[in-house]
């Protein structure tokens, strides 16, 4: 009973192929046969590939270079102190606009000014004796070398005054140009000794974005170019400057050039430190260009096709700059020739090809979309 079972599966099993087998002859039959009738397996009458195709076309174009850089104000300086001295007074405020000669903190002055009044009192009594011996000189009094005796005293005097008001001055500390004043480092009652740091001054009217351009660049590089540059801090803002220096020497590590360029900032929006990127226009001229998607790679070469009397033919090009999905390209192509876009899996050179979009070529939009 079980070998008789076993022989009616196999039975069944063979079957069951013999059925799959013969369905799969007549499908393939039917398959080619409906090739057959089509002529070329969707092409279009007398076997024409079907395509899309776009225009190239001349626009103006920018050799701009990328770089990033960092912020710098225009004038920028750690205030520190030069004697040794107790802050009495801090008369401005962190963040506050000041203008150049304003006290920023101002020591004890006791001891300075004593000196200066003493300095000024033995100055008046030179001046008079001075004075007395150039009278009585006159009147052959005294000898003339009492006379000189009495000047060289007086001028001394007069230096010692001179000695005296500079120590009282740099006890004053003030702005050396506009500026905004940083955080303070230390308060009123603090004891600083000389090079203590006590806050900075920032000249951010105007902002240098200091960045570096690779020496291959050289040639375009002249102060007045423009320079556009972005911060992550303000989004997709771009703020518009100028080059406006160029450093005198190339980096022998780098290869690269330093740049500076300013940026006009009367509402203090750019600080000094900020990180930015940087697109500088170097030149702007006008290339044939054609859509990136109509350009195809072949080792280290590229190619179009170009449509010529319903024809495609093959055409070596050499790329450059890509923008706005356009790319540049040099080569045995003409203004206004019309280049494949779409349907380049099939092209070969000197296909016959039927034009789609034809009325369209040139909204490379519209084919885009498509």
């Amino acid at each position: 009973m079980q070998n008789r079972m076993r022989w009616v599966i196999q039975f069944v099993v063979v079957a069951l192929i013999a059925v799959a087998a013969a369905g799969g002859w007549i499908w393939l039959g039917q398959a080619g046969n409906g090739d057959d009738a089509d002529g070329a397996g969707g092409r279009g009458p007398g076997g024409a590939l079907p395509v899309e195709v776009a225009r190239a076309e001349r626009r103006q174009v920018q050799d701009t270079v990328q770089a990033v850089g960092t912020m710098l104000a225009r004038e920028s300086v750690e205030i520190v102190t030069e004697v040794a001295g107790r802050i009495v007074e801090a008369p401005v405020r962190e963040g506050q606009q000041v203008e150049a000669g304003e006290p920023l903190f101002i020591l004890d002055q006791v001891r300075e000014q004593a000196d200066l009044r003493e300095a000024r009192a033995q100055r008046d009594d030179a001046r008079n004796r001075y004075r007395r011996s150039v009278a009585l000189y006159e009147e052959r009094d005294v000898p003339e070398a009492e006379v000189d005796e009495r000047r060289a005293a007086l001028e001394s005097a007069e230096a010692r005054v001179e000695v005296a008001e500079s120590r009282l001055r740099d006890r004053t500390i003030t702005a050396p140009f506009d500026g905004i004043v940083g955080l303070r480092e230390v308060s009123p009652g603090a004891y600083v000794e000389p090079g203590t740091l006590l806050t900075t001054l920032d000249d951010l009217s105007v902002v240098r974005l200091d960045f570096s351009v690779p020496e291959r660049f050289l040639s375009g590089l002249v102060p007045g170019l423009d320079v556009q540059a972005r911060s992550l801090g303000y989004g997709d803002e771009v703020f518009a400057g100028e080059v406006a220096r160029l450093s005198s020497r190339i980096d022998p590590i780098t290869r690269s050039l330093r740049v500076q360029a300013e940026f006009d900032n009367e509402e203090g929006r750019l600080r000094a430190g900020m990180f930015m990127t940087a697109r500088l226009v170097l030149a702007e001229r006008e290339a044939l260009m054609v859509p990136e998607e109509s350009v195809l790679k072949e080792g280290t070469g590229s190619y179009v096709f170009v449509i010529v009397d319903d024809q495609a033919r093959r055409i070596e090009v050499t790329t450059g700059r890509r923008e706005g999905g356009y790319v540049e390209v040099t080569g045995d192509l003409a203004d206004a020739d019309d280049v494949v876009i779409a349907g380049l899996q099939t092209v070969r050179d000197g296909a016959d090809v039927r034009v789609l979009n034809e009325g369209e070529e040139g909204d490379h939009g519209d084919m885009a979309a498509r």
